[in-house]
């Protein structure tokens, strides 16, 4: 009698366990789903998913493609220009930087809830740039005093074109901040012709309204 007792409460023990463990699971996965229906995945072939016109901000990059710049957004496409000049040694130093660049949003996850500190908006996007650097630079360190008979003056120009893909996070479907960060095979020529190829880091952070 004692050990069918022992048996009956060892299976209602077990029982039980299953039971909780069970209902852990049903409650964790009924969580994943909620929240899987609060995320959106929004195609850009199928719909417009970019609702800001304008942008300004910042981008750093391959020489020409680093500098302020100006986005312009036509529904899921984006048009953007930057530009750096630079000068140092009361003008013995000078660099401008410019660049073009076009990109389109691909796939966009949204998610619904507001309570995360990570950004609910993140977007697949392509991307390829032209850009542009010209240094003029003079060295005067032969020169004594006032005289400076021959000052060495270097021109350099590089050029390059880049495309690939990347990430941004932030305020794609409102007003706001958002960061971007791409991986884009780069190819760069200078004075000599084609100098190499590849693939390098990019990053932006804009304000879009």
């Amino acid at each position: 009698m004692t050990a069918r007792l022992h048996r009956c409460r060892s299976t209602t023990l077990i029982a039980a366990f299953a039971l909780l463990a069970f209902m852990a699971s049903s409650s964790s996965i009924f969580a994943s789903r909620a929240d899987a229906a609060q995320t959106r995945v929004l195609p850009g072939h199928k719909q417009s998913i970019q609702t800001n016109d304008h942008a300004i901000g910042f981008t750093g990059g391959f020489a020409g493609a680093t500098g302020f710049l100006y986005r312009h957004y036509i529904g899921n496409t984006f048009i953007q220009a930057n530009v750096l000049p630079l000068m140092l040694d009361r003008g013995e130093f000078m660099m401008l930087m410019g660049g073009m660049s076009v990109g389109r949003y691909l796939i966009v996850w949204h998610s619904a809830r507001g309570t995360s500190i990570l950004p609910n908006t993140t977007a697949l996007r392509t991307v390829a740039l032209g850009s542009i650097s010209h240094t003029n630079s003079t060295d005067t360190s032969s020169c004594s005093g006032s005289t400076c008979p021959d000052p060495q003056e270097t021109i350099e120009k590089k050029y390059s074109l880049a495309g690939g893909v990347g990430f941004e996070f932030g305020a794609l479907m409102r007003h706001g901040f958002s960061l971007s960060v791409d991986l884009l095979y780069t190819a760069w020529w200078d004075e000599k012709g084609f100098n190499s190829l590849l693939p390098l880091p990019y990053g932006t952070i804009v304000y879009n309204w």
